[in-house]
This record gives C-alpha cells, structure tokens and sequence, in this order.
C-alpha cells in the first residue's frame, strides 16, 4: 500500500509540473495553389486538411520565425495575408502547454505595388515592393494586435533581397547592383556597390550574403558598421552560371547557394558542389540536413560540409522551366521531414529524410505549390 500510495503521489505531482501524459506536435502545413487564391492548413497530426481559405490571389508562403504565422505574398494583387496556424503557447510560469486551435487568416495588407521577397529575422518581418522600391517593415509580436507597418523608401522600383539585422534595414537591388543600409527610420547610412544582377540572401551570426552574377558579396556586421568584401566565382565558371539563392543554418559556419547544376559552399570562397541536374528548391531542415530537389525531379539529402549526396529519391517527373505558366514543385523542411507539392497531381509528400521513404500522401486537389511549416516548441496534453 505503501509503495501503490507514493506512485499515486508522484504521478500527480507530474501531472501538477505539466510534464506527464505530453508529446510534441508535429505541425501543421499551410499549403497555396499555384493557380487559384487559395490556402489550406494540414494539421500533421491529424493528417487531415483542418482548414481552407479563399485569399486575393495565387502565393508563395513563408513561416514566421515563432513559428505561429504563414505569410502569403500575393505579389499580382498587391497583398499579403498573414495566417495564424493555430499552434501557440500559453505560459503557466514554471512550463508552457501548446494550445492548438482552428487556424484563421489574422490581417490581409497593402504592403506596397508587387510584393515579392519576403525575409524574417529577430522577429522583424521586411518585405520588397518591387513596384516602387519600397520595403514595409512589421514586428511579429505586433500580429493580432495593433499592427504597425513603417516603410523604408530606396527610390525607385527594382527587384530586391530586403532584411532587418542588428537595428538596421539592408536592402540589395538586382538593376543597380547594390546593397543599401537604412535605419529604422528609413534614413540611409551606407552602401556597397560591386554586386551585379543582386538575387538572394542569407544571414549567418553577424554575417550576411548576398548573390551576385559574378560571384557573393559578403557584409559583416562589427558595432554600429557593416563592412563588405566579394567572393568572386571560381576560374573557369562558365557564362550565367551565379549564385542566386542563399541559404544558411546555425549549426554550420558558412551558407549554402545555389550553383549552375548544383550547389555551392560559401565561406573563404565558393565550392561547387555538384548534382545531377539543376536544383530547383534547396534548404535545411529544423536539425541541419541539407535538401534539394533537382530538375530531374529527385529529391536529395546531402552532407552540408562536403556536398556529398547521402540519398536521393524519384518524388516527381521532370520539373519544367519557369514561365509559359508553369507550376514548380514546392519544398518545406521540417524536423526530419520534407514536404514536397505535386502541382501536377494534387497532392502533398511527406518524406523521412533519415531514410528518404515516402511516409504520407496528402490529398489537397487544385495545383498545390508553395509550402510553409509551422512548429511551435512545446508539449500539448
């Protein structure tokens, strides 16, 4: 009776510190139709649809960096819907439960004419209006609440890789070649130069990269200042072969671009790191495992440091070029998970990245392309 009575005891004293009967939910996934204004959530758990939005128009969605908010960029009809996915956490002062809910779409805004790239760090959300040059800029603790966008004007309508770094606002224009440093307020207080046809960005610690069509300038942030120095492409890198997009991940010191057919290591210098075929999508996962999908419609795992291909996976037919109307596969990287849309059939992959096997098929229907992940860190009862 002794021993029944004290198991009773320590169980409820579990129960009370909020730390018996819990697991980790996995997520939910907001999926847009590359054709039709539409998002729907799946709630990874269930491994059901559990919600779907009609929304201005056709979009590429982003996680925030809590984890809580999609946002989808409608770059054609001049708005951006901010999604909150139903995962948050409530704080009981010694633990925080996850609280999981219906999702709803929270604001529907006018960032500005065309907005295109969108970047979130520090929990600062910027976003490029290539109609006019202009960068909004928002907080994520504001969502849900009295939301305030500001506006960081560069002049002029470009195609730009906008962030927010270290109370500073860094805005990299393609047709100029240039990347400017705003404050806060929108005042300019430095630029670099040397960076033809600019696309794609990445922050890493106090660094950031920017892609250029002759090699990756490099800008560090040291007090107040920023300082930059080019990387140039390698000798005998053939014509039109850059890096355009960036990527980076903690767990490793230098980023990651995409390179001709392949990618490529950036540090002290860039390393090619050669694939099948051209990749079309590429990232990290939540624990560092490099992924790409390839134009012959694989999908790879890849040793970071080396550019080793570790596995490789058929998920598609092979994936056409952009423009004459074509939807591209979309890729969202999870905890040990991909997720990777099938425009052409309707549906969503779920893929184990330790062993590469297909784990689940989610049937959405339409023309599934951009994908977001979202994940909050906590346990629900």
């Amino acid at each position: 009776m002794q021993i029944a009575s004290t198991l009773v005891l320590a169980a409820s004293l579990l129960v009370g510190m909020g730390l018996a009967g819990t697991e980790k939910h996995p997520g939910r996934l907001v999926v847009a139709d590359g054709r039709l204004g539409q998002l729907q959530i799946i709630d990874l758990e269930k491994g059901q649809v559990v919600a779907a939005f009609s929304t201005p128009g056709p979009a590429s969605v982003y996680p925030s960096g809590n984890g809580q908010y999609a946002f989808a960029v409608h770059r054609e009809q001049n708005r951006v819907s901010v999604v909150y996915g139903g995962l948050r956490l409530e704080d009981h002062g010694d633990h925080k439960d996850l609280v999981v809910e219906a999702p709803y779409i929270l604001h529907t805004l006018t960032s500005g004419p065309k907005p295109t790239h969108f970047k979130t760090h520090a929990g600062v959300v910027t976003i490029y209006n290539d109609g006019d040059g202009t960068v909004a800029v928002l907080e994520e603790k504001d969502l849900g609440l009295r939301l305030r966008v500001s506006e960081v004007a560069t002049g002029a309508p470009d195609h730009g890789a906008p962030l927010f770094m270290g109370g500073h606002v860094l805005v990299g224009s393609l047709n100029r070649g240039v990347v400017e440093v705003y404050t806060r307020l929108g005042r300019k207080v430095s630029s670099f130069e040397g960076c033809p046809r600019l696309h794609g960005a990445a922050i890493l610690g106090s660094r950031v990269a920017f892609g250029c069509a002759d090699g990756v300038l490099l800008l560090e942030q040291r007090g107040l200042q920023f300082v930059g120095r080019k990387l140039p492409n390698p000798s005998g890198t053939p014509e039109r072969v850059r890096v355009g997009t960036v990527v980076s991940h903690s767990r490793y010191p230098f980023f990651i671009g995409n390179f001709g057919q392949g990618l490529a290591r950036i540090d002290t210098q860039i390393t090619p790191y050669p694939l099948p075929a051209q990749p079309v999508r590429f990232g990290f996962d939540r624990e560092g495992t490099l992924v790409a999908i390839t134009a012959n419609g694989q999908l790879h795992t890849l040793e970071a440091a080396s550019g080793k291909v570790l596995r490789s996976l058929q998920v598609s037919e092979p994936i056409a070029a952009t423009g004459e109307g074509a939807v591209r596969p979309g890729l969202a990287l999870g905890d040990g998970v991909a997720y990777v849309s099938l425009p052409s059939q309707g549906e969503v992959l779920e893929v184990e990245l330790r062993s590469l096997e297909v784990k689940r098929r989610f049937a959405v229907g339409g023309t599934p392309a951009s994908l977001a992940w979202l994940w909050v860190e906590g346990k629900v009862h």
